[in-house]
């Protein structure tokens, strides 16, 4: 189904789509802290964001390392990486404002339960909030990553050819979505071996959650959505499936209704 090349053809790829790809807007608390998706940008959250700023509310929505630059980049990097790099992003935050709350979609969902599960985490955490989470992939995905997953050290440097900028059930979004043009590989192990991980953890989560997924999501099934709810350790959580949307669900069909829901959750956050 999708065309693999090594190091060679990774070289001659490029960026799909256009648009910004870190989304910074002063407000009030509680800041929302957004983390995009393996291999995207913040533009896949974008009309989302809008809604939040709009809203009153201070956004911050950052590159993760090895984004928005070439996919060989990506390679380099794993979801400790990730991590590091948003805990660093949420002090800076929490430092900014009284009070915050994490937002994640598809790998950023796992990275900000990560961050949430932590004993550490700052007081002003408020919420969180997790677009198509990414505690499992779907299945043929998951298998194929699990067989390279086994190579270990011996994993070449490959990469898979993306169909489309997204998966989305709006195509006339796509344009708007920054991602690159192929999946690295070893990079893409990190995200499926990070989900068992979290997964362990999300029963540490105490905050307030909001769990949304699409309905027709092709990379992490909608059902993710039921066991995260049914395992967090949050006595306040919400689930919300959207019949009409994929995986992009920030960009997609229902995207009006998304934001009406994420900025509801961050009213009764705090006052904006």
């Amino acid at each position: 189904m999708f065309g693999v090349s090594g190091a060679t053809g990774a070289s001659r790829s490029t960026m799909l789509g256009h648009g910004e790809v870190e989304l910074f807007a002063a407000g009030a608390s509680p800041c929302v802290l957004g983390v995009h998706g393996f291999g995207g940008t913040a533009a896949e959250l974008r009309p989302l964001l809008d809604r939040v700023s709009g809203a009153g509310f201070g956004v911050d929505a950052a590159l993760l390392p090895g984004h928005g630059t070439t996919p060989r980049d990506l390679q380099r990097f794993g979801f400790d990486d990730w991590v590091n790099a948003t805990r660093a992003r949420m002090r800076k935050v929490a430092e900014a404002y009284e009070t915050f709350v994490l937002l994640g979609f598809s790998l950023g969902s796992l990275i900000t339960m990560q961050l949430a599960s932590e004993a550490d985490r700052p007081k002003g955490l408020r919420g969180l909030i997790v677009l198509g989470n990414a505690l499992t992939l779907e299945p043929v995905t998951r298998a194929g990553l699990a067989g390279l997953s086994r190579l270990g050290a011996h994993m070449p440097d490959l990469y898979v050819q993306k169909p489309a900028a997204g998966d989305v059930v709006d195509k006339s979004v796509l344009g708007a979505l920054v991602t690159y043009d192929r999946h690295p590989l070893r990079a893409a192990i990190e995200t499926y071996l990070a989900g068992p991980r979290v997964r362990a953890v999300v029963g540490q989560i105490t905050c307030p959650t909001l769990i949304l997924h699409g309905r027709h999501d092709r990379v992490c099934p909608w059902q993710n959505a039921l066991w995260l709810a049914d395992h967090i350790g949050s006595k306040d959580v919400s689930v919300r499936i959207f019949e009409r949307s994929a995986h992009v669900i920030a960009s997609d069909f229902e995207r009006e209704e998304v934001a009406r829901e994420v900025c509801a959750f961050l009213g009764r956050c705090g006052p904006a």
